[in-house]
């Protein structure tokens, strides 16, 4: 597989904001790089799930159902509008000081993976791209489609922390104000589920 074409395409894409990285640095923001890594393990295993199922063809599948993808958009606003309106009636309950108020790793770990796997962008870039890299002679590789799925995982791991970094600093500028951080992050979230809905 030719690595340096593999990163060229997919950093910058990778880096570009979306659900996933708004996500992260909303979560960064609110809670911080370190209890973020729960949220953004599950995003990785998720879209190490995409991109598997991508390269066996059910991206190629999906992308012939609009409804399915309608469906799916608008499960996931739901869901990510639920979470923003939960974060927005805490009342700054989410206080650095107050641990026990935080969520759990596990609702971390299922928060991200909904977020990503949720994602229609991701099946049909990935649907689209992956294909590409596998060997024509044996498109079904293991060795192969395992490499493509470790350095994709790699890659997107980078753009997250990149993400959740700059919200964990934004944070820290708007320490005094955590009312104010929580309403910015919930309609964050919310905007994001109306995007999933509606676009």
């Amino acid at each position: 597989m030719n690595y340096p074409l593999f990163f060229a395409t997919l950093l910058p894409i990778s880096l570009m904001p979306g659900i996933n990285m708004t996500y992260a640095m909303s979560i960064g923001m609110s809670l911080g790089y370190v209890r973020a890594l729960p949220m953004m393990s599950g995003q990785l295993a998720s879209l190490a799930f995409v991109a598997i199922c991508c390269m066996l063809g059910v991206g190629a599948i999906l992308a012939h159902y609009g409804f399915a993808f309608k469906v799916l958009n608008v499960i996931a606003g739901l869901y990510l509008l639920y979470l923003g309106a939960m974060l927005f009636f805490s009342k700054g309950q989410l206080s650095i000081t107050k641990v026990s108020r935080l969520p759990s790793k596990k609702q971390m770990f299922l928060n991200g993976a909904m977020v990503c796997v949720s994602n229609p962008k991701a099946w049909i870039f990935l649907s689209a791209l992956l294909p590409t890299f596998l060997d024509a002679s044996d498109p079904f590789s293991l060795p192969r489609m395992l490499s493509i799925t470790v350095t994709l995982v790699f890659i997107e791991f980078c753009s997250l922390s990149v993400y959740a970094l700059g919200g964990a600093i934004l944070k820290k500028f708007l320490q005094t104000h955590l009312r104010l951080l929580g309403i910015f992050t919930a309609v964050i979230i919310c905007g994001i589920g109306v995007l999933m809905m509606f676009r």
